[in-house]
């Protein structure tokens, strides 16, 4: 059974009934009168077997006109000055019509859209337009209401893409730390200690410079060309086992200056490892560098590799996580009571998080005599001809 459709109304055919209405009353009103006072000639011409002209001329003889010729000419007279009066009033009827066509099809509408334009002036998006019929009105209503939700999408939009970028520049400056602070600790060494050190080991403070410069540079391009943490790329190849402890030991005794620092590889066997080696050197450096800022007093760092996942875990020697932390460590800009010191963004397991989640791992919180973070990150075997 189908649906009757709603007929689609017409503010110019409203406005021509209203126009038509007003006519019709001024045409029926106008005739009523007419034909009253044409009664009243006709009976009284009747009565005396006058004419018409004959009854003018005799209501207008004053020694001809009877009582009752003064009542019928009063009557007459009475009927038409209601017409003259009748001129003014069919004005006032169309005025009358008018004011309630705009009452019932023109104010209501006008309202909303004034109000609606108020409302999307000061940016106050969260509203709709109604729309109170399915006229023309109504259609600019319906317009307004796709341009609103269009203009809230849009803030939104811009919200969240500001949002990003803060995130982006947040993660942006958090993660340089590492790398700065080793570049920073390198210097300091050889300033201090180059007159006292081998030629071997400058060229090997030299060596670590070097490579924390090249990774600072491509990082670098790396953000600049994104838009979004989410953006970022995963590119595995094949890392050799002994450069990633070399490389992980290296930074490890870099970051932990100030607190002891245990290693314990796992990882049996040379073959290589597929990952992308930059994604989880950012990872360590993070967990690391959030370890030794709550540590006691020691930092411990474990690799190991489980059915084609290379796992990650450190851990220090603090009290452990707190409840909301271990929910709420790994958003964005979150700080715990005990790190706010302003100098952090809350930024360094939410990074961890989606590299791990980017490399198809993952990352956990835990509390293991002391506070742990395991990343895990999914590896492909290496082509092998």
């Amino acid at each position: 059974m189908r649906k009757s459709r709603k007929r689609k109304k017409s503010l110019k055919r409203d406005f021509i009934r209203y126009f038509l209405a007003c006519v019709l009353f001024v045409f029926v009103g106008g005739w009523f009168i007419a034909e009253w006072q044409y009664h009243i000639r006709s009976n009284y011409a009747d009565k005396h077997g006058l004419f018409v002209t004959e009854w003018l001329e005799a209501s207008a003889d004053e020694e001809s006109e009877t009582h009752e010729n003064e009542a019928s000419g009063l009557v007459y007279r009475q009927i038409g000055v209601l017409h003259i009066v009748a001129v003014a009033l069919w004005p006032l009827t169309c005025i009358v019509g008018g004011t309630l066509f705009y009452k019932r099809k023109l104010e209501k509408p006008i309202k909303i859209l004034r109000e609606a334009s108020e409302k999307i002036a000061a940016q106050q998006l969260d509203f709709s337009v109604e729309s109170p019929e399915p006229n023309e009105l109504g259609q600019l209503c319906e317009a307004f209401e796709r341009m609103r939700a269009a203009l809230q999408d849009n803030y939104y939009e811009m919200w969240r893409q500001t949002e990003e970028r803060k995130r982006l520049n947040a993660a942006f400056a958090h993660d340089l730390r590492t790398p700065l602070t080793v570049l920073k600790g390198q210097s300091e060494m050889l300033v201090q200690y180059s007159s006292q050190m081998s030629e071997e080991k400058i060229v090997e403070a030299a060596g670590r410079m070097r490579r924390q410069i090249a990774r600072l540079e491509a990082y670098v391009h790396t953000m600049n060309a994104l838009q979004r943490l989410e953006d970022i790329e995963i590119q595995k190849s094949s890392v050799s086992v002994s450069e990633l402890v070399r490389q992980m030991n290296e930074t490890g005794a870099s970051v932990c200056q100030s607190k002891t620092f245990q290693w314990e590889n796992a990882v049996t066997g040379l073959t290589p490892l597929t990952l992308d080696f930059s994604a989880v050197q950012q990872v360590y450096e993070n967990l690391l560098a959030n370890a030794v800022r709550f540590a006691r007093s020691r930092v411990t760092v474990k690799i190991q590799v489980e059915q084609n996942t290379f796992l990650l875990t450190v851990k220090d020697d603090r009290a452990g996580f707190t409840q909301e932390e271990l929910t709420r460590a790994a958003h964005p800009f979150y700080t715990s009571a005990a790190g706010e010191d302003g100098q952090h963004r809350g930024m360094g397991l939410y990074i961890c998080k989606i590299l791990c989640e980017k490399h198809g791992g993952y990352l956990t919180l835990s509390n293991d005599d002391g506070a742990q973070a395991v990343a895990a990150f999914l590896m492909q075997e290496p082509f092998c001809r």
